[in-house]
């Protein structure tokens, strides 16, 4: 039985060279993917248009005419939470590394959640590329979302502490700067759209072969799938196991 996957907000570093986006970098469904454990409440778009003032001409008290000069980028504004109490418990199964990581620790091991999220929205967004020299290019992804650019600026409000001093709760906002995409790259981030994610309930006579198959037409993505789940043996699945089928580049 399918049933529908909840959309999280995705933040995702990707490569561009030449104007494309690499896609090699969405084919993999768990590396370089950030998701939020809690969906924002809002967000904002800012647009601005950028005009040309000249002086006042003749000395006479009467403005000259504005002149349009450029549209600006757009500015996307979010604030998001991050919570490591345990009050809102990580969602099984989770798409991005570190939570796959800590649905399994004990007790201790989840004190350094929120740490350990941080480090990993630091490295998505902010982290020097090996290859280009420059912070990432970052897509957004949330619902019919899509948006692609750079990081602007990050702000880390810590508002809770465990007795040990780690945090357990931080507010993020982060402003990204808009990279216009052509028409290529448009239809690349597509691809990453939760709306194709999907959740299916293991039968006795399913495998996840056969379960790629059908929801991909090709059972080649079966090792993506298993990791994204975090199976250790693909081939011996539980009957009323929930596995997530996220979005691929195919």
């Amino acid at each position: 039985m399918e049933t529908p996957y909840v959309n999280k907000l995705r933040i995702a570093s990707v490569h561009l060279s030449g104007g494309l986006i690499s896609l090699s970098s969405l084919q993999s469904l768990a590396g370089g993917i950030f998701e939020l454990p809690i969906n924002p409440e809002q967000y904002a778009r800012n647009f601005k248009i950028k005009y040309n003032c000249p002086p006042e001409l003749g000395g006479s008290s009467k403005s000259s005419e504005q002149q349009f000069s450029e549209v600006e980028p757009e500015v996307l504004e979010l604030k998001f939470t991050i919570d490591g109490t345990g009050v809102i418990p990580v969602e099984q199964p989770a798409i991005d590394l570190v939570s796959q990581a800590f649905i399994a620790a004990d007790s201790d091991g989840q004190l350094a959640f929120v740490t350990a999220k941080l480090a990993q929205l630091q490295l998505v967004v902010y982290g020097i590329q090996s290859e280009s020299h420059r912070p990432p290019f970052i897509v957004v992804n949330w619902g019919k979302l899509v948006f692609l650019g750079v990081l602007q600026d990050m702000t880390q409000t810590f508002t809770l502490f465990h007795r040990s001093g780690l945090p357990l709760r931080v507010e993020v906002h982060l402003k990204l700067l808009e990279f216009k995409m052509n028409n290529a790259v448009a239809a690349a981030l597509s691809l990453l759209s939760p709306d194709l994610t999907r959740k299916r309930t293991v039968k006795a006579s399913d495998n996840l072969l056969t379960l790629c198959d059908e929801i991909y037409e090709t059972p080649h993505y079966y090792l993506e799938v298993a990791k994204a789940n975090g199976l250790t043996n693909f081939r011996k699945i539980k009957a009323g196991t929930e596995l997530m089928f996220p979005p691929v580049a195919q």
